[in-house]
């Protein structure tokens, strides 16, 4: 008896159109919740490296001008984006006045003690402050004596020196500086010296469009190019950017002229941190990721 074949049924256009929506739809909230957590990830991932960035500037801001000297005139241009100061770069004493315009520093690894520690080493255009004792009165009369940096060479000597042991210290590389202006008499060995530099922080555009924190030296007769170092941040729009600095006396008053800059004695600092890459949640307009830090900063050196 012959078999009965029984056609073989495909799926109909309606069942085949059902499908095909089921599995859009199912692809489309598949696509959503991929695309938000890449967002999510975008978002955190900058919002991370904002707030290191901001990190880095409270590290590096404060440090430098915690330790000038307002009332020495260290504070030399004030706004609201950009600061001009004196940095110190390191302080030693005199080990040997070789004439009433050279002297040399001790090596900074002295095998007994440590007189002479540095930031940054000395060059040609940088300020020596030396301390000037005075000696016709008591501590009143006592003034640091600012001399220009003409000349910077190594040197072997500070020998023999009651600062230096005569055989650990003997082969040491140590500083001789040559000064633009003639040492006062009461300046002598065993004086206490200072170097400082100026230095400059800005808010600046840079080759991306975007606006960063840059420092810039005075080194030689000229500025250095200046070098980013934490961004990027909001762009200056009406006197709101990114970065604003703030001057007050030790009561408080605002300072806004540099002709009373001696009179600083904190610098408020507000950053606003400006992500590059900030994107809203699947489906929304796009949006900026934005973080930012305000703090104080007490000048230590008044006196």
């Amino acid at each position: 008896m012959p078999r009965l074949i029984r056609p073989r049924r495909g799926m109909t256009i309606a069942e085949l159109l059902v499908t095909l929506g089921i599995i859009s739809v199912l692809g489309v909230v598949v696509s959503q919740l991929m695309m938000g957590q890449q967002r999510f990830y975008q978002r955190t991932n900058e919002q991370m490296g904002m707030r290191r960035e901001l990190r880095s500037a409270m590290s590096l801001v404060p440090a430098d001008l915690r330790s000038i000297s307002s009332s020495g005139g260290d504070l030399t241009g004030m706004g609201n984006t950009a600061i001009t100061f004196r940095a110190v770069l390191g302080a030693s004493i005199i080990c040997q006045r070789v004439s009433n315009t050279v002297i040399d520093l001790p090596p900074t690894n002295m095998a007994r003690n440590t007189l002479t520690a540095w930031y940054a080493e000395p060059a040609v255009g940088d300020t020596l402050w030396a301390f000037n004792d005075s000696l016709s009165r008591g501590a009143e009369d006592d003034v640091w004596t600012p001399l220009r940096i003409t000349g910077v060479a190594n040197s072997n000597g500070c020998t023999p020196s009651p600062y230096l042991d005569v055989l650990l210290d003997a082969a040491k590389p140590r500083w001789r500086l040559t000064l633009s202006g003639t040492l006062p008499d009461s300046v002598r060995a065993g004086s206490a010296v200072r170097i400082t530099r100026s230095t400059r922080y800005q808010l600046e555009p840079q080759g991306s469009g975007n606006y960063y924190l840059t420092r810039s030296e005075y080194q030689s007769g000229g500025w250095t190019a200046s070098t980013p170092v934490s961004g990027p941040y909001a762009p200056p729009v009406s006197g709101e950017g990114g970065i604003r600095f703030a001057y007050f006396d030790s009561l408080g008053v605002a300072v806004n002229s540099v002709a009373e800059s001696r009179r600083v004695a904190r610098i408020d600092l507000l950053l606003r941190a400006k992500g590059d890459n900030s994107s809203g949640t699947f489906g929304s307009k796009s949006t900026t990721n934005t973080d930012s830090l305000a703090f104080r900063i007490a000048l230590r050196n008044r006196q």
